[in-house]
């Protein structure tokens, strides 16, 4: 079965000039640029079936000539595209199910109900200026320079993009020719493809915010090849809700975004006890400052739909809490725009193409271990068969829950936030490795942690609202804004002593789980 491996790139239109005359580009090329005009037509039914089976069926003109194309499958991570892909010669703009010869591809497109309903959706008109490069470390890739639209009826959006395809070698090396051009070019990473960029031209055509992929790992694999995949996992998590957190369409999409960042993080912790922490630090220092950037908008995020709103629904017509609503929402729209440009950044740019070329060089292998200083040691480590470790780590985690949740009498801050803490370490280490353990007993644990984070992470939320509301600025009291605050103070009060019950049931009916493992 082919597997495309390509990096897509998107630049500024004005760039274009300054990118052909790039010195890298120029001194990279192995041939010279050969243009040509593209037109591609998109196939679907008007449910976007083939969307939803994650299939793109595409049929493309290059001079008199048709392609028909269907891709499928694979992953999208920090701009690195794979997918399978499947093409044939066809003599017209018609799909041609004689071609296919992939057997879940045939089983798919055998219902003739979906044949018929198959109709053109949109279609892309572009240039593309084609150049082989070769690479630093010997390899090659197929450099494209797309430029058009894409057209969906009415709508079109435009393309002004890279494609670099990798020919021989290894997807790291497409990251480390990528760094050195982000030096000259403001790059971005390109993590939606012309097809997904064409369904976005529907009102319906957006993905949803996404929540992780199951991680599929092997008992036997080594714990440096599951490290990897977990946080190829995680980078996945990330980028599949960046276009929809930047289009600003739904909270959940940055939610989700902060969620894959502390996944990362907490891989990063959990492998650090075994993996060389030293080849860990410059990528965790990063991580470190995106999540900063996401934790403020998060944070506002949960305040005003959580915590403020139900105490505004309950008192729609106080004037001060209609006004302290205005400022709150305010300050909620500033801490977003802050975590957008956070993502627009070439700072951040620049991080994932570092996070991708260090995941594909594995760079923690050949690193000294931190105690021995001995790169064999590390090496040695590094091929524990995972499952060994992960036993290991989840009864050590466990232990650690137990001596926090049974010190816990008095409530305080403090200790509340440490329970809650290794509660959600305890769950990412579950959710990471649970397809080793019996899947029933495994549920069942993870349920319970699972309502355990929900309350603390309420708790959490009334704590927060404190801090949240300092940052509002009341000069005049005039409308009763102050007695607003305190209201909604009072409220949080309140809401954390029936948590605190609630904590309590949670935890006794915790410890009465066997562990699973």
């Amino acid at each position: 079965m082919p597997t495309e491996t390509e990096l897509k790139l998107r630049l500024p239109a004005d760039c274009v000039v300054r990118l052909q005359r790039s010195p890298l580009l120029k001194s990279s090329s192995v041939s010279r640029p050969v243009t040509q005009k593209l037109y591609s037509v998109y196939y679907d039914t008007p449910d976007f079936d083939l969307k939803r089976h994650g299939i793109a069926l595409r049929l493309r003109r290059s001079g008199r000539s048709w392609v028909q194309t269907i891709k499928g499958g694979g992953s999208v991570m920090a701009g690195l595209h794979q997918r399978d892909e499947w093409e044939a010669p066809v003599l017209k703009a018609q799909p041609d199910f004689t071609k296919i010869t992939d057997p879940a591809l045939i089983k798919l497109f055998a219902a003739t109900d979906l044949r018929e309903r198959l109709q053109p959706v949109f279609t892309t008109e572009f240039t593309r200026s084609i150049r082989m490069l070769r690479l630093a470390d010997g390899g090659e890739a197929e450099f494209c320079l797309d430029r058009g639209q894409v057209i969906a009826g009415d709508a079109s959006t435009p393309i002004c993009e890279i494609e670099l395809e990798l020919k021989s070698g290894n997807s790291g090396q497409l990251f480390q020719f990528a760094l050195k051009l982000l030096h000259s070019i403001p790059l971005r990473l390109e993590n939606a493809s012309k097809a997904e960029r064409g369904y976005l031209l529907y009102p319906d055509g957006n993905s949803p915010p996404l929540k992780a992929a199951p991680i599929e790992l092997d008992a036997e694999m080594s714990v440096s090849t599951a490290f990897a995949a977990i946080s190829w996992n995680c980078l996945n998590h990330l980028h599949s809700n960046e276009t929809g957190m930047l289009a600003g369409r739904d909270i959940e999409y940055l939610h989700q975004m902060r969620v894959a960042l502390r996944r990362q993080r907490s891989a990063l912790n959990i492998f650090s006890r075994i993996l060389p922490n030293i080849a860990f630090t410059p990528i965790a220092q990063e991580l470190k400052w995106l999540t900063s950037q996401f934790g403020p908008a998060r944070d506002w995020d949960v305040f005003m739909t959580e915590t403020l709103a139900p105490v505004c629904t309950s008192l729609p017509n106080h004037p001060g809490m209609v006004a302290l609503q205005a400022k709150c929402e305010q300050l909620r729209h500033q801490h977003n725009e802050a975590a957008r440009h956070a993502i627009e950044s070439i700072r951040y740019v620049e991080s994932m193409l570092q996070l991708g070329a260090w995941l594909n060089a594995e760079a923690w292998l050949g690193q000294p271990d931190p105690v021995a200083a001995s790169v064999e040691l590390a090496e040695i480590k590094a091929r524990t068969p995972v499952k060994k470790f992960a036993t290991a780590l989840l009864e050590h985690r466990h232990r650690q829950l137990n001596k926090y949740g049974n010190e816990l009498t008095d409530f305080s801050i403090e200790k509340l936030h440490a329970l809650r803490i290794i509660v959600k370490k305890q769950r990412y280490t579950v959710e990471f490795f649970a397809g080793f353990y019996p899947c029933k007993e495994t549920k069942r644990y993870l349920r319970a942690l699972f309502v355990l984070q929900d309350i603390l992470g309420a708790m959490n939320d009334t704590a927060n609202a404190k801090r949240r509301l300092s940052e509002v600025s009341i000069t005049e009291d005039e409308d009763g804004q102050h007695e607003a605050v305190g209201i909604v103070l009072g409220w949080s009060a309140s809401l954390a002593l029936l948590k605190k019950l609630e904590l309590q049931r949670a935890w006794m009916h915790f410890n009465k789980i066997r562990p699973f493992w």
